[in-house]
């Protein structure tokens, strides 16, 4: 049930006093969380979700009116942001699958191609001088992923960068690789194993 107004001042809240806006807080942050959580089913993501919201309704306050139904509205706020949060899941998701695919055509192609090539040491040192031709920062995501085998998520904690950011430096990699080593592409991964 809403409280009344002195305990949820629109206008209070509308003017920026603290006290107005904590009412707010305290009273939906609960609800809104575990409509969150229902859904996400991730407490840290919920959390965000819902901190995001109130920061939405500080920085609109203004432009709220008297009349507004407060609950109506961070309710609806926090659904778009749910919303909004699953959808870009979705997209990478659906990038990850791409990823996999990649990696998955470089290791068929790799098979097929592994009755023609003997020289193996050979190999790896054109491979080595590939690798070490890669930016930087590239070589050493490329080098835990593929040598290491590191996950994604694994490597973004070491580094301190976001998994999009591996993403990006691995698929960069994959690309300078293959033109780099055209047709001895792709044994990497298979040669990381018989030299590991």
């Amino acid at each position: 049930m809403i409280k009344p107004n002195n305990q949820l001042n629109i206008p209070s809240l509308r003017k920026g006093e603290k006290k107005a806006y904590e009412n707010i807080y305290n009273e939906f942050f609960g609800v809104l969380y575990h409509l969150c959580l229902q859904y996400l089913r991730d407490e840290k993501i919920a959390e965000e979700i819902v901190q995001d919201t109130f920061l939405k309704l500080w920085e609109i306050r203004e432009t709220l009116n008297d009349q507004i139904n407060i609950r109506n509205f961070l309710y609806t706020i926090t659904k778009n942001n749910c919303l909004n949060f699953l959808r870009n899941q979705k997209i990478s998701m659906r990038h990850l699958e791409n990823m996999k695919y990649m990696e998955m055509q470089f290791n068929y192609e790799a098979l097929e191609k592994l009755g023609n090539y003997l020289h193996f040491e050979e190999l790896k040192n054109k491979i080595d001088e590939a690798i070490s031709n890669l930016p930087v920062e590239v070589i050493e995501t490329f080098k835990l992923n593929r040598f290491e085998e590191l996950s994604y998520k694994e490597i973004a904690e070491r580094q301190i960068v976001s998994i999009k950011t591996v993403e990006a430096r691995i698929s960069k990699a994959l690309r300078i690789l293959r033109v780099e080593l055209k047709d001895y592409l792709p044994l990497i991964y298979l040669i990381s194993r018989i030299f590991s």
